[in-house]
């Protein structure tokens, strides 16, 4: 279990990663890794996360390697992609122009990058006898690697997400009310998931990107599908942004890194999903203000 906590400056306010993940029950009975990974980077007004699960499956052998490529590649390429935004104002016309760049930029910075990385890790560590049946016929070489991905960029006044796979991306609103940042995909049905060692990985990316002076954030949440199967209700989004609300009305940044591997490690038990679970928050600053001030307002407005 890991959790980082990091700031990013936008004016007055700082925007903090906090994680948490968890071996999954199932694959510590396997004798098999942690295959999800997580990480973030904070420069200046911007800050990325990004979460990847690796498919775990024999033909995917190397799967835990290719989250790890995965989370690497989306860290710098949203910081490349963060930086080529620092110059564009929050207007709706500049949206529509940025959502257009980064549908077609950010996704094939991160599958390039990463089919280079693969290939510089496969060249160092040639397939074995084992790994080699385990591929099926017409496999690229990528295949063993396979691995969703999550990515989140916070740059200025800007939030881009990204996503191929399957896991969970949700905005959480200081009034517990949520939202997701990216549109579905029914080609994710529980059972097949889309992946960066598929052929065409850039196009099965969804990207959306959000106007952060329109659009009032408490947290966005990125975790992989082994906490999402965890939940006990089917559609769990509303109950967990209500949740999260309330905890943040009245705990700092502090007792959520406390809480997260927690969190992380319940859902990858034999009690929730027996998955590799993580779990990663991006939230300002003053997300106890946003969520306490929303509280009042809304018992105001009921009378009470």
């Amino acid at each position: 279990m890991t959790s980082e906590l990091m700031t990013s400056e936008h004016g007055a306010v700082a925007w903090r990663v906090i994680a948490g993940t968890a071996r999954g029950s199932a694959h510590h009975a396997r004798h098999m890794p942690n295959q999800d990974a997580v990480g973030s980077v904070s420069e200046s007004v911007t800050t990325i996360v990004a979460v990847a699960d690796g498919h775990g499956h024999a033909r995917h052998a190397r799967s835990a390697t290719g989250s790890r490529l995965a989370v690497r590649v989306a860290c710098r390429a949203g910081a490349q992609f963060a930086a080529a935004l620092s110059g564009h104002p929050a207007e709706a016309e500049a949206g529509a122009g940025i959502a257009a760049i980064a549908r077609e930029l950010l996704p094939r910075a991160i599958v390039g990058d990463w089919r280079a990385e693969v290939a510089t890790h496969l060249a160092a560590n040639p397939y074995t006898a084992r790994e080699q049946a385990a591929l099926a016929a017409g496999d690229r070489s990528e295949v063993p690697y396979g691995s969703t991905l999550l990515v989140a960029v916070r740059a200025g006044s800007w939030l881009v997400c990204a996503q191929i796979g399957d896991g969970d991306m949700l905005v959480v609103r200081p009034d517990g009310t949520a939202s997701r940042p990216v549109a579905g995909d029914s080609r994710l049905d529980g059972q097949h998931t889309t992946s960066l060692c598929q052929q065409d990985a850039a196009e099965s990316f969804r990207v959306g990107v959000h106007d952060l002076g329109t659009l009032a954030v408490l947290s966005l949440l990125l975790a992989t599908d082994g906490y999402g199967n965890a939940q006990a209700a089917e559609d769990w989004e509303p109950e967990v942004a209500r949740d999260l609300a309330a905890f943040a009305a009245e705990h700092d940044h502090c007792w959520f890194a406390q809480q997260l591997p927690a969190w992380a490690q319940r859902c990858a038990s034999t009690e929730g999903s027996g998955d590799d679970t993580t779990i990663a928050l991006l939230m300002p600053a003053n997300s106890t203000e946003l969520a306490a001030s929303a509280r009042r307002e809304s018992a105001h407005s009921s009378g009470q």
